[in-house]
């Protein structure tokens, strides 16, 4: 805190700062104003540096070729102008203003004059501030040299510009806890355990087995380096935090105390580089660093990155760099991987493997997970000022470990709780917008009012005074509104927001997710029987078999129901398939269609699961995986079964008995959020041929009883020829085998009605509805059901029949049907030639 009271020596110091500096550091003063800080931080600072096109230190980083709006975007400014325009007034004693600094910042001023006293400079610049900030290891510095706004680069660019006093090109000696005079690591790197002592790392439940046993391998004498390996989002990088946190406390054995945790990111070092051998020359230094100064760790995230950058220089790379420092007992390394990047590199290359301990995290369980999410509750609220309700992180946690398949917890949990909580944020913020807005312009009013009656101007004092007085009735309104909202709970996230953001997610209906999922369960037997005319047993079949599943009844590790659909063309076997796909997953364009026919060769499988590493195409992906993948939750058709050739059908065994697949690039696919239906026309013929089932006969003619045994009877028969034609082990893993019926003339006119009716849907946007009359309708009947076909020709015939006919009347009278009011309706018989035609 910066005081009139201060000492003469501070006065004379601050009297140094040029002018663009004080202006920047009053600028960092309101800009942490703004943000509602309670004191000035390094980042305002920075903030404010870069706003300014005309300060020294942005023109030196212009004159780098470093965008410096871009650096500005990356620290998070997304309105950089608003910045800009803050105003300054820098008259009477800078020192005289009241400045609350943050401990960093005022770390950065006092080694910005440090510097400037180096080589004798007589003032301290915004480039002697941007110098210390490049020097303290804090996430912004870490974010400017990501940039390549290196240290070195920056004070060579500054050296060499135009005017400039010379003797900057070498750089100041750092002090010995920043990492020396010529440190890589305090340039490269963030050291974690400074972050950790600051409180500047997230909180960490649990794990205390993983990080007592990366403890235990740092302790060894050689090969002290652990590698923690696991699955994406399982919580790998926050276990090293954990570590760092471990070290800041004092709670490690006295051989790792006073250590230091180096991150460096290689990529960021590969692209800072542009002679033949700088990657190299990088990496040496920085091993030299590690095993010089005895009590550095570096922190390699990602440490595949290492394996994968390609970079061959000088016939070296980075890993045989890496190789014999590992074996060395001053070197210290820990990295991060996935499961499936050691196994394709590591087990691989056992020289490396052998340097590296492996450290394996699991997956933790929702219970566990629950526990790390009442930890970040605290840092989520504090971030988008929100509350977050006890259900809320519940469902977080529960929704996502359901829901999302191809995420791994704590992860998937934590980015849908920050989601919702910011999706909750700028609700209140869109319902409120207008409060901040208010309390400028009130205040503006009031200082008009202040300034007119000193300047005596009273009548314009009287006008704003009761403008002040308006204004300061509204702000009070709205206020008491947004405190009342407060204490109903609107700034409180809770269950419908995070079922939202998983619908969003997934694609998902809200309903699939929310309980009234089981009410559309209970009437699935209805809802499905309205659009799917003559098969009651398919019906009850199918319907029986995903209440089980959606009820927990089934097994968790499989698809949630798998059928194999037969009987005649055109009795409505797809169209089941698309009315389950819309009803469970809220849209037909879930359903992902395979035709077998044209999987009839032994090298079919690639469509399904893709190309093999070195054959054509193996980057794209297989037809069946990719859309699974893309479409978790989906109903997977495939037609044909029959067709398709033994191999194929080896891949859809283990589906059906595991519910996932491999891919060829070694992804695991998950299916259990799927329906799986296999089509078959084996026994068609048969069925057709059937005194009940089939054409011939007539159910309206047999008892309830007769029907069912006819069913149950040609089931059987079915089997048995099924036995010959596919493997039992398929037929074995299926939740049942579903037999549809041959339509009859009765089922046709229903099918014909269900038609118009969807025309009628299409038909409203153009203001018309179409009514046949009993006549018409039994002609398209008629016309359109076949023995051979069933009703797949009815379509056909209402668009030649039918829709053909209400285009020439609406092309015909497109002006009168855009200024009707009403819609109109047409109505369609036979005329006495036995053709359909428009009578009105």
């Amino acid at each position: 805190m910066v005081k009139k009271e201060d000492s003469k020596k501070e006065v004379r110091a601050f009297d140094k700062l040029s002018k663009n500096a004080k202006k920047c550091l009053l600028i960092a003063s309101q800009i942490s104003e703004i943000l509602g800080k309670k004191e000035v931080e390094v980042v305002d600072l920075l903030v404010s540096i870069l706003t300014d096109s005309k300060t020294l230190a942005t023109k030196v980083i212009e004159e780098m070729g470093i965008d410096r709006l871009y650096l500005l975007d990356k620290l998070g400014v997304k309105n950089p102008e608003k910045y800009a325009k803050i105003k300054v007034s820098l008259n009477g004693n800078f020192v005289g203003r009241e400045l609350i600094l943050s401990e960093d910042l005022k770390e950065v001023i006092s080694l910005s004059f440090q510097v400037a006293n180096k080589y004798d400079h007589v003032y301290v610049g915004t480039e002697h501030f941007l110098i210390a900030i490049l020097m303290v290891l804090l996430p912004e510095t870490a974010v400017l040299t990501k940039e390549g706004l290196t240290l070195q680069k920056y004070m060579e660019s500054l050296a060499s510009y135009a005017s400039y006093p010379v003797g900057l090109l070498s750089k100041p000696d750092l002090p010995e806890e920043r990492g020396g005079k010529d440190s890589l690591l305090s340039q490269l790197g963030v050291e974690l355990v400074s972050l950790a002592s600051k409180g500047k790392l997230d909180p960490v439940i649990g794990r205390d087995e993983e990080i007592d046993k990366m403890v235990n391998i740092l302790s060894r004498r050689k090969k002290n380096n652990p590698i923690v390996v696991g699955e994406a989002g399982v919580g790998k990088t926050v276990l090293v935090e954990a570590l760092a946190q471990r070290i800041a406390d004092g709670s490690v054995p006295s051989s790792l105390a006073n250590f230091k945790i180096y991150a460096i990111d290689i990529p960021t070092i590969i692209a800072g580089s542009k002679m033949r051998g700088d990657v190299e020359q990088k990496m040496l230094q920085l091993v030299d660093e590690v095993i010089h100064s005895h009590n550095n760790i570096l922190f390699i995230d990602e440490i595949q990155t290492v394996l994968t950058s390609g970079i061959q220089m000088g016939g070296t790379d980075i890993t045989s760099i890496l190789k014999p420092a590992l074996l060395q007992q001053d070197f210290r390394c820990i990295g991060t991987t996935t499961t499936e990047d050691y196994s394709r590199y590591f087990d691989e290359d056992t020289a490396l493997a052998r340097r590296f301990q492996p450290v394996k995290v699991e997956e933790p369980s929702v219970l566990k997970t629950l526990e790390i999410l009442d930890q970040v509750k605290p840092v989520l609220e504090k971030h988008h000022s929100m509350r977050i309700s006890v259900d809320a992180i519940e469902a977080a946690v529960k929704l996502s470990d359901r829901f999302v398949s191809d995420r791994y917890l704590p992860d998937k949990a934590i980015d849908l709780l920050d989601e919702a909580t910011a999706t909750k944020r700028l609700e209140v913020e869109e319902a409120y917008h207008g409060l901040a807005d208010l309390r400028k312009e009130y205040q503006e009013a009031k200082s008009i009012v202040e300034k007119s009656v000193k300047k005596g101007h009273l009548s314009k004092a009287k006008l704003y005074k009761k403008k002040s007085e308006k204004l300061e009735k509204e702000l009070k309104n709205l206020e008491s509104e947004e405190s009342k909202a407060k204490k109903r709970k609107e700034y409180e996230v809770g269950v419908d927001t995070v079922k939202s953001i998983i619908s969003k997610w997934t694609g998902i209906p809200i309903h699939t997710i929310d309980e009234s999922e089981s009410k559309m369960l209970l009437n699935l037997d209805e809802t499905l029987s309205e659009s799917i005319i003559g098969q009651e047993d398919a019906v009850k079949s199918v319907s029986g078999a995903i209440k089980r599943a959606r009820a927990g009844i089934s097994s968790i590790d499989k698809p949630w129901a798998t059928f194999l659909f037969l009987g005649p063309t055109g009795v409505g076997k797809t169209e089941l398939a698309k009315v389950l796909t819309r009803e469970l997953f809220g849209d037909e364009k879930k359903l992902i269609q395979i035709d077998m026919s044209e999987l009839m060769e032994q090298h079919s499988v690639s469509k399904l699961i893709g190309s093999p590493p070195g054959y054509v195409g193996f980057r794209e992906g297989g037809q069946l995986t990719e859309a699974v993948r893309r479409n978790p939750y989906s109903v997977i058709l495939f037609d044909e079964i029959e067709k398709a050739h033994s191999s194929v059908l080896n891949i859809l065994l283990q589906v059906l008995e595991y519910g996932h697949l491999t891919d060829a690039k070694g992804k695991r696919i998950n299916f259990k959020n799927t329906i799986i239906i296999l089509t078959s026309n084996i026994g068609a013929e048969e069925i057709s041929k059937d005194k009940i089932l089939g054409f011939v006969g007539d159910e309206a003619d047999s008892s309830e009883d007769q029907i069912l045994d006819a069913y149950e009877s040609m089931k059987e028969k079915l089997l048995t020829e099924l036995k010959d034609e596919l493997r039992p082990e398929l037929l074995n893993r299926l939740d049942d085998v579903v037999i549809f019926r041959a339509l009859t003339m009765k089922d046709a006119h229903k099918i014909a009605e269900i038609l118009i009716g969807e025309l009628n849907e299409r038909l409203s946007e153009q203001n018309v509805s179409v009514l046949l009359s009993k006549s018409a309708i039994n002609y398209i009947t008629k016309e359109g059901f076949s023995e051979d076909y069933g009703a797949r020709p009815l379509r056909r015939v209402i668009q030649d029949k039918v829709e053909l006919l209400l285009a020439d009347y609406i092309l015909a009278n497109s002006k009168n049907l855009r200024s009707s009011k009403k819609t109109v309706k047409v109505k369609i018989d036979l005329n006495k030639k036995k053709e359909l035609e428009i009578i009105s």
